[in-house]
């Protein structure tokens, strides 16, 4: 079972993806705003960190900095709401529990996703 870190800017976002998600099969440990690399340290090894739409783009890039720190080469799957701003990483523009879970199968598999997944 992947183990996925998913990142989300509010409590309600953080448990309806960790829901989705885990419906969908895989382990999730979730964290609303912002974590910092202390609080990353010592949660294990994760197959794919997730990074929400409610963040500024300065926020996103700072996490997923401290993501590669703390998980060097760990896919990132950013969800946007209008264009993506994590340098790199994976990204989808759209809020559907379908296209997330299509899109973190993508991810894992070892495709790229960018936009819609198909």
């Amino acid at each position: 079972m992947a183990k996925i870190l998913s990142i989300a800017s509010t409590e309600i976002l953080k448990a309806t993806r960790q829901l989705i998600l885990e419906n969908a099969g895989y382990e999730v440990l979730s964290f609303s705003n912002t974590p910092r690399i202390e609080d990353l340290q010592g949660t294990g090894k994760f197959d794919l960190a997730m990074v929400g739409h409610g963040f500024r783009g300065a926020d996103k890039r700072k996490t997923a900095l401290a993501l590669n720190q703390v998980f060097p080469g760990i896919p990132i799957l950013e969800l946007c709401m209008h264009s993506p701003e994590i340098p790199g990483a994976d990204f989808i523009l759209s809020h559907s529990p379908e296209h997330l879970v299509t899109a973190v199968r993508e991810v894992l598999a070892g495709r790229r996703v960018r936009g819609f997944p198909a």
